[in-house]
């Protein structure tokens, strides 16, 4: 099973895979989907793959991301774990204000029950981990080199979302630094043409990957996402 034939049309986009142990940014506006292309590749990934792999939520709860991913036509396997922050929480006497810590302990606690079949992570969202942080903007993301430099050191590979108010007509990504500390770059976002408003998806970089720089519609089915060829 490869990442790219994960949604019906993603392999358009890509013309080779997303590397093993690669760091991906999905960022875009609220409402582009993000969760939902990240839950559609883990789970059908690790379906066809015979791995496991964990989604950490910090904002909306397990269940409302289940829910949710019904509504989408998404099927989740049970090779993905969902890790509800809130749910998290409770389970320690102490609660530490540390989370960068607190979930790269939670990782670890999974790579020794799963071993080499741990293969991905997806965290939702870096937004929220910064809001719950009572660090410095510059601090914190100083601190997500240390985050994602273990990760890619247990053949992990990692979905970041990072929501962001960037536009089709943006000539650069608005990620930041974020976008510096990861191997690749996929934005979701919404535009209009003729009245129509539609989804799109457009990767803005990938190491080690070749792929379309173009913008490629996005539509939800009862099957799922579908991603096809239609934006000018």
């Amino acid at each position: 099973m490869r990442f790219i034939d994960t949604i019906e049309g993603l392999n358009k986009v890509f013309l080779t895979d997303i590397p093993k142990n690669s760091v991906v940014l999905i960022t875009g506006a609220p409402g582009t989907l993000k969760s939902g292309l990240t839950f559609s590749i883990l789970s059908k990934y690790l379906e066809g793959a015979d791995e496991y792999g964990l989604y950490i939520t910090l904002e909306e709860s397990k269940a409302n991301h289940i829910r949710n991913m019904g509504h989408m036509g998404v099927k989740l396997t049970e090779r993905l774990g969902i890790l509800d922050y809130s749910d998290y929480r409770l389970q320690f006497d102490e609660y530490t204000q540390d989370l960068v810590s607190t979930i790269e302990t939670q990782i670890m606690q999974y790579k020794r029950k799963w071993g080499e079949k741990f293969s991905c992570v997806a965290l939702d969202s870096l937004g929220a981990l910064y809001s719950l942080m009572e660090e410095s903007d510059d601090e914190m993301r100083k601190r997500l080199y240390h985050l994602f430099e273990p990760l890619r050191r247990e053949n992990l590979t990692s979905f970041i979302i990072f929501e962001n108010f960037n536009t089709l007509d943006s000539h650069q990504s608005q990620s930041g630094i974020e976008g510096y500390l990861t191997d690749g770059i996929i934005e979701l976002g919404i535009a209009s043409k003729q009245n129509v408003s539609y989804r799109f998806i457009r990767v803005l970089k990938m190491r080690a990957t070749t792929h379309s720089m173009d913008p490629w519609v996005v539509t939800v089915s009862d099957e799922g996402l579908k991603i096809y060829k239609g934006v000018s």
